[in-house]
Formats: C-alpha cells, sequence, structure tokens
C-alpha cells in the first residue's frame, strides 16, 4: 500500500535536511515523497535539491513541485494532495521530523476486520517548550464514528493536519482541502472531517517530532491576526454543525463550539483587545446557535448545567451592548 508523504516547503532551510532525512530512512518503503516549494526565498531549494541527491530514494519515489508564486500553506498541501498517488495521505511539515517506523506502525494499523480505515492517527512530542496542545489520549486502538467525534471534541486527539494516515480517495470524494490564506487551518480541515469519517485507528506511539520554533507560523503571529482567524473559524464550525444532522444533534460538539466561543472572549481579556469582542460577538450573532433554553430542549440538560451555558453564552444571546454588559459583570475566567 503506498503512502504519499507531502511536504510544503517555505524557508526551512536550516530544518530541511533533517525532515527529508528522517523520510529517506523509513522502515516502510512503499511510499512517495511530494516536495512542494512556495517559492522560497532562502536556500531552500538548493537544500532539497541535495537532499534528493544525497538520501536513498530513487526517482520514481520523489515529486519536485514548486509553486510560480507564494500561496501559503494550505495551498502547498493542497498541490501535494492532487497530485499524489497513494492509498494514504502523511501530511508532514518541513521544520518537524518523524521516526523511522512511523510510517510502517501507522500503515499496520491501517486495516481492520479486512477494509481499510478512513484515518490513522499517531502520538507525537515537543521538540522544545510544551505549547499546551492536546496529545492523543484516547485509549482505545479503534474508533467509529461516533467514538471519533466524542473524542475529538473532547480533546483527544490533536486538531493538527500532520502525523496521520487520510485515505486519499476519501479526501478527493468530500473534497477536504485546506483552506488558503487562512492560519489554523487544520483546526477547520478536521472539523470538516467530523462530518465523513466513519473509522479511526489510533497508533499510541510517538512517531512524529513536532519543533517548536521562534519564527514559525503558530509563534509568530500577531495576536488579532490570529484572534480573527480563529474567530473566522468557529464560525465555520457553526455552520458545518448545524448544516450535518449528526453533529447537529451531538451535545459533545456543541460543548466544543460553545467553549471555542467562549475561549476567544476570554483571549480578548486577557490580552488587552475588548476592542475585538464586537468582532467576535458578531460571528457569534450572524452563525447559526441554540439559544440556552433550545440547547436544554434539544440535549436534555439538568438546571446546574443550564445556568453555566446561560453564564457561557450571555456575550451573544442578548442585543451586543446589553449582553456585554451581562458579561462584563458575570465574567469568569475560561477553564
Amino acid at each position: 500500500m503506498k503512502v504519499s508523504v507531502i511536504i510544503p516547503i517555505y524557508n526551512v532551510q536550516q530544518y530541511l535536511e533533517e525532515c527529508i532525512a528522517s523520510v529517506a530512512v523509513q522502515t516502510y518503503r512503499d511510499f512517495e515523497l511530494i516536495a512542494v516549494d512556495d517559492c522560497s526565498t532562502d536556500d531552500s531549494r538548493h537544500v532539497l535539491d541535495s537532499c534528493l541527491e544525497k538520501y536513498p530514494l530513487n526517482q520514481a519515489q520523489v515529486k519536485n513541485i514548486r509553486h510560480e508564486r507564494n500561496r501559503g500553506l494550505s495551498a502547498a498541501r493542497n498541490t501535494g494532495l492532487q497530485v499524489s498517488q497513494g492509498e494514504y495521505v502523511f501530511f508532514l511539515d518541513s521544520d518537524d521530523t518523524i521516526s523511522s517506523d512511523c510510517l510502517q506502525l501507522l500503515v499496520a494499523s491501517s486495516r481492520r476486520n479486512e477494509k481499510d480505515v478512513d484515518m490513522v492517527v499517531g502520538d507525537y512530542r515537543f521538540d522544545g517548550p510544551e505549547l499546551g496542545c492536546p496529545h492523543l489520549r484516547v485509549g482505545k486502538p479503534f474508533l467509529n464514528r461516533r467514538q471519533h467525534i466524542r473524542a475529538y471534541c473532547k480533546e483527544q486527539i490533536f486538531p493538527m493536519a500532520w502525523n496521520r494516515l487520510v485515505r486519499r480517495d476519501f479526501l478527493l470524494k468530500h473534497q477536504l482541502f485546506f483552506e488558503e490564506g487562512l492560519i489554523h487551518e487544520d483546526t477547520l480541515w478536521n472539523f470538516q472531517m467530523l462530518q465523513y469519517v466513519q473509522t479511526v485507528s489510533i497508533v499510541e506511539h510517538e512517531t512524529y517530532i513536532y519543533r517548536v520554533r521562534r519564527q514559525s507560523i503558530q509563534t509568530s503571529t500577531s495576536y488579532e491576526h490570529h484572534f480573527r482567524a480563529s474567530a473566522y473559524i468557529t464560525g465555520r464550525m457553526a455552520d458545518i454543525m448545524f448544516s450535518t444532522p449528526i453533529l447537529r444533534c451531538n451535545h459533545n460538539v456543541y460543548n466544543f463550539v460553545e467553549q471555542e466561543k467562549l475561549r476567544h472572549l476570554d483571549d480578548c481579556y486577557r490580552h488587552n483587545c475588548p476592542h475585538l469582542v464586537r468582532y467576535l460577538y458578531t460571528v457569534c450573532r450572524t452563525h447559526p446557535h441554540y439559544l440556552p433554553w433550545q440547547a436544554i430542549l434539544r440535549f436534555g440538560l439538568n438546571f446546574g448545567t443550564f445556568k453555566r451555558i446561560l453564564k457561557r453564552d450571555m456575550h451573544y444571546c442578548k442585543p451586543f451592548e446589553e449582553g456585554l454588559a451581562i458579561f462584563d459583570s458575570h465574567h469568569i475566567p475560561f477553564n
């Protein structure tokens, strides 16, 4: 079974060789490496060409692609997906590495009851300080559709695109491409998959090494840019939830989306940016949402939970000025 390893590349000359080397030494050999250079302005292109000559990768295993203009991480991943030919795709960021048995372990877990699963997810570790991102904490080797939804919403599965095998025909059938021009695009992509994923295998081994560096997108973006992207994604999550019956009726999904709204609201205050609250409020009001009494009827919530939801929702279920005044007087930190 062939795996397409897709590596988007942009200005990572000091990390790229280590990344390519970790793919070249995989114990599982039925893979293709798809390197997509998104018009790097440093020496990444030369480093890539040198690596492809230096390491044990035959010509049939490699697709070396260069964008004509810089289009961003999402576009580079999409380009790789469009030219891939493997049964499964595996996204690897160009400043990270994988263990030598990464593909072998994930592929070994890709079949259950003689059928290919939609997705295989492995665990990871940080190379650098922990960022507070969730690790793999599922505690079982296989998830059906509802179990996967619950595990994702309980943050037992991390929301990044990397370190998972995903069936290529599944992604193409459901048009699960990354939205271009968006940061934190992984979060939206993973939530979109909740609509369709039926079967997931779990590999509780640290097969991916995530490098934490100062100039990465994750750690260098200004707060306001980060906030607006996250608020937009939360609005899209609400749209997806309300348009998908299995998600619309799931209390775990409801709680997940509502907690995201509250987390962004709390971030506004912690970053001393109350001017952004109105933008978040607009997102919450203009996208579908349950009012507290609707939530209690749909999900059968007890009165204690209802009061908690009422506090959580007060920032958008009333006219803006009134809702904000109520929130200010009752604000409790997110946890």
